[in-house]
């Protein structure tokens, strides 16, 4: 029996217009009387979290920073993992050179070094606000950092994922979006996040259902009873699961629910 359904929000829950569809806000908002909804996402709490406001009126357990912060209502943030200052000045040092658009967030508030079309489009993108510091490595430097955004074109980035995961071995790298890559502490990722959760919450692994679409997701996968890739879903995490429902505009979350969760759909 599935009790707890995790969904990503970008490419998974929300279209590519960026919203939620109304059939599967429908049927996402049933869920919620009778089991347990959780969003895991690569974007910041305050991002996530408005989200969850807009087409919710509330909001859920959630996993933002792609498992570098654990929200829950009842109890606010309950996991804060970070970049240590000394990693994130070492970091953003070589990523200075590269000619590449890059990012920082802390305390859950998003800086940029220049106010550029990347960091526009991004804010844009997630709905935040954000901060422009001329000083921003040193802030970094002083304060380390909850992840590193870097913004460039899809094969760019894959040559950059390589470099930067062979050259710094003390943190993850990852894709999120073709045109995101992620940096975050080495200890941190959507799975690791939603194994701390269930053990929280005491859920049981085979209780779990996850929906995703990117690189991020596959590591929660490793924690769930089903894995739901979307149609729109790299090849990687179509492989890795046991379902590949319709894409994120063809209301692919509802197609799979309304096959896999009538207790939890029951009026």
């Amino acid at each position: 029996m599935y009790r707890v359904f995790v969904f990503d929000l970008d490419g998974t829950l929300l279209n590519d217009n960026l919203e939620i569809s109304e059939k599967d806000r429908k049927t996402v908002e049933k869920l919620t009387r009778n089991c347990t909804v959780v969003f895991a996402s690569g974007r910041m709490l305050v991002s996530t979290l408005n989200v969850e406001r807009k087409y919710f009126k509330r909001t859920f357990p959630t996993i933002a920073y792609n498992g570098a912060m654990v929200y829950l209502p009842e109890e606010g943030v309950i996991l804060n993992e970070k970049i240590p200052p000394e990693v994130a000045k070492n970091i953003v040092e070589y990523i200075r050179q590269l000619s590449v658009h890059w990012q920082a967030y802390i305390d859950d508030v998003l800086y940029s070094e220049k106010n550029n079309e990347e960091i526009k489009s991004y804010a844009r993108h997630s709905s935040v606000d954000y901060r422009v510091e001329p000083n921003l490595f040193d802030l970094v430097s002083k304060m380390g950092t909850t992840k590193l955004l870097l913004i460039d074109t899809p094969e760019r980035l894959d040559e950059l994922k390589e470099i930067l995961s062979e050259r710094f071995r003390n943190v993850k790298v990852f894709k999120s979006f073709p045109t995101y890559l992620e940096i975050v502490p080495e200890n941190v990722d959507k799975g690791k996040a939603l194994r701390f959760l269930r053990e929280k919450m005491g859920w049981k692994k085979e209780e779990i259902v996850v929906f995703g679409d990117n690189e991020n997701d596959l590591f929660m996968f490793e924690e769930a009873g089903l894995r739901v890739a979307m149609g729109n879903a790299i090849e990687k995490v179509k492989e890795a699961s046991d379902i590949v429902t319709l894409t994120n505009n063809d209301s692919g979350v509802s197609h799979v629910l309304e096959r896999i969760s009538t207790d939890c759909l029951d009026e």
